[in-house]
Parts: C-alpha cells; structure tokens; sequence
C-alpha cells in the first residue's frame, strides 16, 4: 500500500459521521429560530466547510491546535467538543490536574477534579483558580467551579465543577455520553487571612470638604438600594495615605463627609497579579458595627498595573463617630502560577 492510499486511509477513519453534521445544522437552526434561513445557510456550510478542511488535513493533531479549536468551538461546540480526544489528566509546569470523579442526575452533571504539585508546595489549602478556568461543552448549561477541598497528606486540592442543562435543551439533548472540556490557565496559593484588624486612622478629625469625582461603578455591596445610589456616583477623590498592611498594596487612600455621609477608600493595586480584597467597618464602644453600602471601580490609567477601589459610606454623624473604631478583614495573595491544564471526559 502507498502513502496516499495510507493517508486517505487514515482520514476516512476519523472525519466526523454524516449524522453528527446533519444533526449539527438541524439544532442551529432549532435554537435560532428568529434568524433567518440565510444566515443559517452560511453557518451550516462553514461547518461543512470545516468538516472538510479537518478531513483533508490531520484531525487529531488540529484538536490539539489552540487557535483551530478555539475557532471551531465558537463555529459549533459539537462540532469541536467530538473532536477533542478524551484527555482525563493534565500536567504543565510541574502541576498535575486530574478528572477523579464525574456524575449525572436528572438535569445536572457533578464532576470532581484535583490539582498536585509533583515538584514542590504550590498547592495548598488556599488555592484558588482565580476566574481563569473555562468549561467547554456541546449544549446550552450554566457551568461553575468551586473550592471543594484540601487533602492535606497527599497534597491534593479539590474543585467542583456543576453544569445544568437549559430548560430549553432538556426536551431535545441529554448530557450524558457528551465529552467536557475543562481548562485552567492560573492559580493563586499561599494566602493569608488578616481579621478584625484596627486601622491606624484619627476618627476625630475628619474633612467635611472633600473633593469628589464622578465614576461608573464596577460593582457595589450592602444596602445599595436603600439609598437611591446610582451605578454612576460621586467619590473622593485621594486625600491621604495610609498603608492598611504593609508592603502588600492595600492603601487608605481618602476619607471624608460627603452629604452627611462618611467616605472612606481603599485601594488594592496589582489587581492582574493578585486577588488581595477585605473590607472595612466601624465599630463603637458597645461592639456595635456600622456599615452602609460600598462602591466598587477601577482606574485602568495604567493598563499593566490597574488599581481597584472600594469605597466604604457610613450612615453615622460626626458626634457618634468619635466613640468609634475602624476595623478591616483582608485576604492576602502570596503566589501567582501560571500553565496550561486542560482535561477533556465524557459525562457517563
């Protein structure tokens, strides 16, 4: 036999099923009903397209390609999701992520992975994927992951992974027998908790004029809606410096009465390296503690170095504050490591 017979051999093995790309065509145009028959046209022909290039070409090593899968996932989860072999354990960077367990009930799909240092102690209990895990599959779900535990013997830490099906999918899909792609890019560990710490700052003098500034909030906490704040609000501008705990990037920045409310700011620099967070409150003689709302937002000035800052506001007079003390709880980033895992599984 020769090589082109070898080949076309090799290919007409592993192109995907004509009943894999009709029944791709048929749900894109079930779940996009609203769209029309063009557009849906020109979606089933670069499948087919794809399909052909993926046969002509090596299929395997293309599922292996970063950019082709990427490429064909948006195209059609299906699609990429048959062609990724199934892949249980991932190791780069010395760090092993291993798929231990997977289950299906009704709607819901559980499944359980683990991650180990082999060469050193960059997994701990307080290891943390810092939002940079994807979860790749072939249907309609929502999909989280969450700290699910650390063995401290075998240095193995846990994470769950959930997906639920869409009620529209449920009628027409079922999960099970489907292949998952799940991927992590970075993880931080090391980190330390500091709690109910007392924040060196004179209560007895506090600025009633301050200057403010107009931001687009990021986000916000506490009895936000009580107060008819708007994602667009006024902040204070830096008036002082303050390191809350030194030499990690957490700042008391301004401070303040603003229409009869106490502001007080923090800022949390290095946000792209690390995850540091708290907050702060106050707290009277009687341990009472008060806290209105907080503001988060972000000032990208400086892209490689972004800074986050949350805004503390306090519905206490001037007269009341000078009984009181200012307290923070804040979680510390220690170590940042950055790879490539990737485990692919069927849902059986």
């Amino acid at each position: 036999m020769n090589f082109k017979e070898t080949y076309g051999r090799f290919n007409e093995a592993v192109i995907p099923a004509p009943e894999l790309t009709d029944s791709l065509i048929a749900k894109a145009a079930k779940r996009n009903r609203n769209r029309t028959y063009r557009s849906w046209y020109r979606v089933a022909a670069a499948i087919l397209i794809c399909c052909t290039v993926l046969r002509v070409s090596m299929p395997v090593l293309a599922a292996h390609v970063e950019p082709v899968y990427q490429f064909l996932y948006r195209l059609s989860p299906e699609a990429a999701q048959h062609l990724m072999p199934v892949q249980m354990a991932s190791e780069d960077q010395g760090i092993r992520m291993e798929v231990v367990s997977a289950c299906i009930y009704e709607d819901t799909a559980r499944i359980y992975i683990t991650m180990e240092d082999l060469e050193g102690d960059r997994i701990d209990e307080t290891t943390d994927l810092f939002d940079s895990y994807s979860i790749n599959r072939p249907f309609d779900s929502i999909g989280t992951c969450e700290w699910a535990g650390y063995d401290a013997e075998s240095g193995k830490v846990s994470f769950l992974i959930t997906l639920q099906e869409q009620p529209w999918e449920q009628e027409e899909h079922l999960i099970q027998g489907d292949k998952i792609t799940f991927s992590v890019r970075e993880f931080l560990s090391h980190k330390t908790t500091y709690e109910d710490i007392i924040i060196p700052v004179d209560l007895k003098d506090i600025p009633s004029d301050v200057s403010t500034r107009i931001i687009a909030s990021s986000g916000h906490g506490g009895d936000f809606e009580s107060y008819e704040t708007e994602d667009t609000t006024e902040v204070l501008i830096p008036n002082c410096s303050v390191d809350i705990i030194p030499d990690n990037d957490i700042t008391l920045t301004a401070l303040g009465y603003q229409d009869g409310m106490l502001h007080i700011q923090t800022a949390f620099g290095n946000t792209l390296e690390h995850d540091n967070h708290g907050f702060l409150w106050l707290e009277d003689a009687d341990g009472k503690r008060n806290s209105a709302y907080n503001i988060y937002f972000r000032d990208n000035t400086d892209p490689e170095h972004p800074v986050t800052y949350e805004e503390e506001v306090f519905d206490i007079s001037l007269e009341e504050l000078s009984g009181c003390t200012l307290h923070g709880d804040y979680v510390i980033s220690g170590q940042k490591t950055e790879g490539n895992w990737r485990v692919t599984f069927p849902l059986e």
